[in-house]
């Protein structure tokens, strides 16, 4: 692409095809728009051609995301990206794509890639030439940015899930703090040991609460060895095996720790997470289940923590401690269909697929890179001093992730309450058979109404 200062993605050796803008199935989600507003237009050199760029991130880690921004734009002479801070992404995406205004790239998450593929609402990245290569990325990023077998974003950053632990607090309760609780049975033992309820009954301190935070309740199937879905078969399998295990631990832990009184715990801290009243930071719990960016709120918020990070303890004899499970998800950058400048726009998505961008920006949201190749120097200039532990989930061949299906997200949905009764004493396998039930019924709908629009296209 001959822009100063970048290498571009590999070349692919297949034939570019021909672009054709396809804007069927969107018009349900753009009959109206609004029209969204450009950033002052003071700051923008003469004769460039001005691409926006909607992006969900703000504070520390919007800021990193502009640094590379305007490394981009001090890269070249002929392009120039603005970064426009948007909420709610996904939703304010669709609408304009489909109401006929786009912007020129857009950030997403890596389970919006099968929604807006499927819908037409993105350029797939095979059309643009040097097309991206799956070898550059971690094989399950890969995955996360591919649906149907084309690439449709590029990566934005990952993450993986580790367990946060206190160290000073671990001793205390009488665990080893270099190694942490080593398994399910230790992280039991911190839970009940760590558990401190006051004269009122209420609980002050707890050890380790699988309810705490409450932002992934389908994450409890993979330290069991569970599955969300098979995927040939394309049948959800969320009430079977080690999943259905997994929500019975869940259960079994609330009822040993007094469900009641640990869930009015657990919601008292529903506005406070990643703050300094956040329970960890606050030291109200011994141990949490985070991400990567917890190292950066530890450093701003609660620099004297002593902690530590492991993978999730998984039960004796579930998984291989030298291939660590865990969930992965990704931020993600994209182009959207009918936007004013594609080729423009693949230019600055492609810059951003550069190892060395990356590890710039990763570092700075404390994550581990998406990519095989990373600087040398990546971990020791690292702001996360365990990204190593994060890197190793997100390579390993048994880390997971979410089903590459348009109609995850209703289901993951079904998954709150669900766990929320099962918390407060629900039985697991009928709550389950119930999400999976109605959660294959949206799958098979979703199908359904994704080979009408693909017969429709043509």
């Amino acid at each position: 692409m001959g822009y100063v200062g970048a290498t571009p993605l590999p070349v692919s050796s297949a034939p570019r095809p021909t672009r054709r803008i396809v804007t069927a199935g969107l018009a349900a989600a753009g009959a109206t728009y609004a029209l969204w507003p450009l950033p002052p237009r003071g700051s923008r050199p003469r004769g460039r051609t001005v691409l926006r760029y909607w992006e969900k991130w703000s504070g520390r880690e919007g800021d990193a995301v502009q640094r590379v921004v305007d490394r981009f734009n001090a890269s070249q002479s002929r392009i120039w990206v603005e970064r426009v801070p948007v909420g709610e992404i996904y939703a304010k995406a669709m609408v304009a794509i489909g109401g006929g205004d786009p912007p020129d790239v857009v950030g997403l998450f890596s389970w919006n890639v099968p929604t807006f593929a499927d819908a037409g609402a993105l350029l797939p990245l095979d059309e643009f030439a040097p097309a991206p290569v799956g070898a550059d990325y971690a094989p399950a990023i890969w995955k996360l940015l591919t649906h149907e077998g084309r690439p449709w974003a590029g990566v934005n950053t990952c993450y993986t899930l580790g367990l946060y632990y206190d160290r000073v607090r671990c001793r205390e309760l009488g665990f080893d703090p270099e190694a942490g609780p080593v398994d399910l049975a230790d992280l039991d033992a911190l839970a009940e040991r760590g558990l401190e309820i006051g004269d009122s009954g209420r609980v002050e301190r707890a050890g380790f609460l699988a309810n705490l935070p409450g932002w992934w309740p389908y994450f409890w199937p993979i330290p069991f060895g569970g599955t969300y879905w098979d995927e040939g078969a394309r049948r959800l399998t969320l009430a079977e095996g080690g999943s259905l295990d997994g929500y019975r631990w869940v259960r079994e832990q609330a009822e040993r720790l007094g469900a009641a009184r640990t869930q009015t715990f657990s919601k008292g801290f529903e506005r406070s997470m990643l703050s300094p009243a956040d329970p960890f930071l606050s030291r109200k719990v011994a141990a949490i289940v985070q991400g990567p960016w917890m190292a950066n709120f530890i450093d701003a918020l609660a620099p004297d923590l002593d902690y530590g990070v492991i993978p999730v303890p998984q039960p004796v004899g579930v998984g291989d401690p030298a291939r660590p499970t865990g969930l992965l998800e990704a931020d993600v950058i994209a182009i959207p269909r009918g936007c004013p400048h594609p080729e423009e726009a693949y230019e600055f998505v492609a810059f951003t697929q550069r190892p060395d961008v990356q590890a710039e920006l990763c570092r700075e949201h404390g994550k581990s890179s998406p990519m095989m190749e990373v600087p040398a120097d990546f971990a020791a200039q690292h702001k996360n001093r365990y990204v190593d532990v994060h890197d190793a989930i997100a390579k390993s061949p048994a880390v997971q992730v979410l089903p590459e299906h348009g109609a995850w997200k209703n289901v993951s949905d079904l998954t709150v309450g669900a766990f929320e009764r099962i918390w407060m004493g629900a039985d697991p396998q009928a709550e389950l058979a119930q999400v999976q039930r109605r959660g294959q019924e949206l799958f098979d709908d979703s199908d359904e109404r994704r080979a009408r629009r693909l017969a429709l296209r043509g």
